[in-house]
């Protein structure tokens, strides 16, 4: 295939928060086509094994976004054993004979190759042997900082899903398919609940409960949502994500739904008993629909 004026952007993009997004329209900037390279899965997957990292988005949610950004062509490359030992040099060259790039769109961070010996300064220098311009994104700041797919993991386990909506651009979101609960919120306490069960590789936010967008059946309705284990009515270790949609009161099961994460309401806790939890419910819908 070949490529018209192609802009190429380089990283991992997991999130495609705003800092990405710098990289994208500066791909998108220079009149021709544009194009991401990013892998299957987090490099951080293959060079930490058991201690991989959780996902701001899966694979199928980032290439969405990345379509949606207006990207015109997205490559995935596997990242396994044989593309870690590629040479930072080998790697350049495979830029150039497979994509003749025009330009090359890069983070001030970017790393590549082997021992991540490649990185913006060699890629200017190597873009100028090859016969491409590289364009380095200097660091997106926000609150003092370089925005990351690090930092914002790091919100969002702690609970923090305001400050990483800023730094993604949008409200970080689960997307998955409503499973069988124990159904107490309706037997027992009388608001309804969706047990959502978001892919394994996502990060879940901390415990606690927080007011959310629930997106069913292409409605938008707000709702409040508990990340735990019901310490006051269960005696399960199980962590589950229930979300009360309000004004919505029908079967969800085995719907796929996703849920935006607005704001914290508060943390986990276990009450002296049902009315007490009750009144709580209530109050937390009260602070979401106010």
């Amino acid at each position: 295939m070949r490529f018209e004026r192609l802009s190429l952007a380089l990283g991992t993009f997991d999130g495609l928060h705003i800092g990405h997004m710098a990289l994208i329209e500066a791909a998108k900037r220079n009149g021709g086509q544009s194009a991401v390279i990013t892998f299957d899965v987090l490099p951080a997957d293959y060079f930490y094994g058991g201690h991989r990292p959780l996902r701001l988005m899966t694979l199928d949610e980032k290439s969405a976004a990345l379509e949606k950004a207006g990207v015109d062509f997205l490559c995935l490359i596997r990242f396994d054993r044989k593309f870690a030992s590629m040479q930072s040099e080998k790697f350049v060259m495979m830029l150039k004979d497979v994509f003749s790039p025009e330009f090359v769109v890069a983070g001030y961070n970017y790393t590549y190759g082997r021992d991540a010996k490649g990185n913006a300064d060699t890629l200017e220098a190597d873009g100028k042997a090859y016969g491409f311009r590289v364009i380095v994104i200097p660091p997106v700041i926000a609150e003092g900082e370089p925005v990351s797919a690090t930092r914002i993991r790091e919100c969002i386990e702690a609970g923090n899903v305001e400050r990483a909506a800023k730094l993604l651009g949008y409200e970080y979101t689960l997307t998955g398919p409503v499973g069988s609960g124990k159904r107490i919120g309706t037997s027992k306490l009388g608001f309804p609940t969706a047990n959502i069960l978001p892919p394994p590789e996502k990060i879940i936010p901390l415990r606690g409960v927080y007011g959310v967008k629930a997106l069913v059946d292409g409605s938008e309705y707000q709702g409040v949502c508990n990340i735990g284990v019901n310490p006051t009515v269960s005696s399960g270790a199980r962590e589950t994500i229930e979300t009360h949609i309000i004004g919505l009161s029908q079967d969800l099961y085995g719907k796929t739904i996703s849920i935006r994460f607005e704001k914290r309401i508060r943390g986990e806790i276990k009450f002296g008993g049902i009315d007490e939890l009750k009144a709580q419910i209530q109050k937390d819908i009260e602070s979401v629909v106010s």
